[in-house]
């Protein structure tokens, strides 16, 4: 209404309109809807045109798109890299909706039908079968809900083989079915999820000629589906190279049970699998056999990585020792001894000593040591060994050695393990060392450095200890003061105008990475000075330091480490300065927060998160499966 109407006066007011005054109010209403609802209609058509126009922008600014313009071949290497197990060393996703592969083929028309003519993206099949464990009061329901899920599996198997076109194939399986303590009421539950599991693995099985990497952690013995795996002839899979095996058995009961364990030792010792003739990485885990009962080409292996089953920790019998020396061309081995030591019956495990020593001659006895002249990397985890375990090898090419360590008995006493005496026989030669070692104290990690004098890469990893068990700290202040120049005995003052008169642990360091638990024995100033001490350009006999990763596990002080060397002046050009603190906690509460959680971004001199990954747990390998 018009503020020229006769009412202008009475609006917003307490007036009360006459009989006849109403009468002239509606109709006033009547006429300015009438102009509102006009308004509304060309409000709606000015919309519907903005969208319209909206829609057009949106439209054209898609055709700007950077990558419509990327070429089909460089797309294609993106979704590749795109892959878990290409980008990051990780094992493949499983078979999933979500899996990356389809979450690509979904984008765009393009993506879509560039994907499905890249077999490539296709040639790795993850299987992880859903647990089920059948009892007497199993439902309907858990049933169906599993048989669902299975049925999914082979759905996508059979995609992932039909789209990889003639590609070798990753063939990963991990999975079976236990049925302990059943009765009749169930065999026929039974008798359907056994078939199943064969549905998926005959079809894998169709395509064995294909198989290049294969990774088997499954339950076997009795009629297992799975059992077909290991009844493939060696003619049947001509590509196969890289073969990993844990096998198990149907239920924990099965062990004490000798036809079982006898069945199984006939299938690892007779199945075609470890017969490829072009096998050469070969990964046991828990086989239930001595290694040189299986019949491997052993000299074909270039990389081996094992399980060993043993009486003890010291229980290292020739039979280990003459399959090692079989394996002539080995460049990588890992030695993987269970913390909880596995017990056999005592006959059990002769008869498979007396196969293994039937198989090979005894190469111990007539060289006196095993000799693996192309070694270039060992790997040992679990229970330390003891020294003689070093004095039966000989590696003159060993450059990269890990050890990951839990404590045990004889080291919380005092007795020293194999890996001082592993380092002071081989240690000139190595150049990347890792230690994760909850045994490893400050003693022991000095008599280590003392040997490394050649070394560039050097990462200390301190692991969660076993519950119940305090950590041994071995890094502190004493062993960075050992890696510093400046402060070891040096004549500074000598008349050649300071030449250095000693020389400190790991002359030739380069990379230094580390990892602490909480409780420390380490300062953050000790950690600055052993960095300055390697940041000087003009000394030539200690190399430069171009990297330093550290992972903290106490709150972030109150003095970064970078504050600390740029007070003191360091050079920290073109180097890697990466720290992390504790991310839920600050040293003093009323710090501000500047950095992302759980790295300080003021101690980054190169930014890239990548470089912390390089202190994480030690994760066993075999080619490009991540064990």
């Amino acid at each position: 209404m018009s503020r020229g109407s006769p009412f202008s006066q009475h609006l917003n007011t307490n007036y009360v309109p006459s009989a006849t005054e109403i009468h002239q109010i509606r109709s006033l209403a009547d006429e300015q809807q009438k102009v509102v609802d006009a308004l509304n209609v060309e409000i709606e058509a000015l919309v519907k045109r903005r969208d319209e126009h909206a829609k057009l922008v949106k439209e054209l600014s898609a055709l700007l798109s950077p990558v419509r313009r990327v070429p089909n071949d460089i797309l294609s290497l993106i979704f590749l890299a795109c892959l878990p197990c290409n980008s990051s060393g990780q094992r493949a996703t499983r078979l999933s909706s979500d899996h990356p592969v389809l979450v690509i083929s979904g984008v765009c028309q393009r993506w879509r039908h560039l994907s499905l003519n890249t077999p490539l993206l296709w040639t790795v099949i993850d299987i992880r079968t859903p647990w089920i464990h059948l009892r007497q009061d199993s439902g309907h329901n858990e049933m169906m809900h599993w048989e669902q899920k299975m049925q999914a599996i082979l759905t996508m198997t059979q995609l992932w083989i039909s789209r990889s076109a003639n590609c070798a194939l990753t063939v990963s399986f991990i999975g079976g079915l236990d049925f302990p303590d059943t009765t009749d009421t169930l065999t026929e539950t039974i008798l359907s999820a056994r078939e199943r599991v064969r549905s998926i693995v005959n079809v894998l099985c169709d395509v064995s000629c294909r198989w290049k990497t294969v990774y088997l952690g499954v339950k076997v013995g009795g009629d297992a589906p799975v059992n077909e795996f290991f009844h493939i002839p060696s003619d049947k899979i001509p590509l196969l190279e890289t073969l990993y095996v844990d096998t198990s058995l149907p239920s924990s009961d099965a062990i004490n049970q000798s036809p079982q364990r006898e069945q199984l030792l006939e299938m690892m010792t007779g199945t075609g699998l470890v017969k490829a003739p072009h096998l050469c990485r070969l990964g046991l885990g828990l086989v239930w056999s001595y290694p040189l009962s299986i019949p491997v080409k052993w000299a074909h292996l270039t990389e081996l990585c094992v399980e060993l089953i043993l009486h003890s920790a010291n229980d290292f019998s020739s039979p280990f020792f003459n399959t090692l020396a079989m394996c002539i061309n080995l460049t990588k081995c890992s030695i993987h001894l269970p913390t909880s030591v596995r017990l056999h019956h005592d006959r059990f495990l002769t008869n498979l000593a007396n196969l293994s020593t039937s198989i090979a001659p005894n190469y111990i006895r007539r060289s006196g040591v095993c000799l693996l002249a192309k070694l270039r990397t060992l790997e040992l985890q679990g229970i330390e060994p003891p020294p003689s375990f070093v004095a039966n090898l000989d590696l003159p090419s060993l450059q990269e050695l890990t050890a990951s360590f839990s404590r045990s008995r004889a080291t919380e006493q005092g007795i020293d393990g194999c890996l001082t005496e592993l380092v002071r026989k081989f240690g000139d030669g190595l150049t990347d060392v890792v230690l994760e070692c909850e045994s490893l104290n400050k003693v022991r990690l000095l008599n280590i450095l003392q040997h490394l004098p050649n070394v560039v890469n050097l990462r200390l990893v301190v692991s969660t200890p076993s519950y119940g068990r305090m950590p041994i700290y071995h890094l502190s202040d004493d062993i960075l003061h050992s890696l510093s120049e400046k402060l070891l005995s040096r004549s500074r003052d000598s008349n050649d105008g300071g030449v250095a008169g000693g020389m400190c642990y790991c002359p030739k360091l380069k990379k230094f990475g580390c990892k602490l638990q909480e409780d420390r024995e380490v300062s953050e100033e000790a950690f600055a000075q052993f960095i300055a001490s390697r940041r000087n350009r003009l000394n030539t006999d200690v190399a430069l330091l171009t990297s330093f990763v550290a992972v903290f596990a106490w709150p972030k002080p109150r003095q970064l480490i970078q504050t600390r060397l740029q007070e003191m002046g360091v050079d920290l050009e073109d180097m890697v300065l990466i720290t992390a603190y504790d991310k839920d906690e600050e040293w003093h509460p009323d710090a501000p927060i500047e950095s992302p959680p759980g790295i300080d971004v003021d101690d980054v001199t190169r930014d890239n998160e990548d470089y912390l990954s390089t202190v994480d747990p030690f994760i066993r390998t075999l080619g490009d499966l991540t064990l």
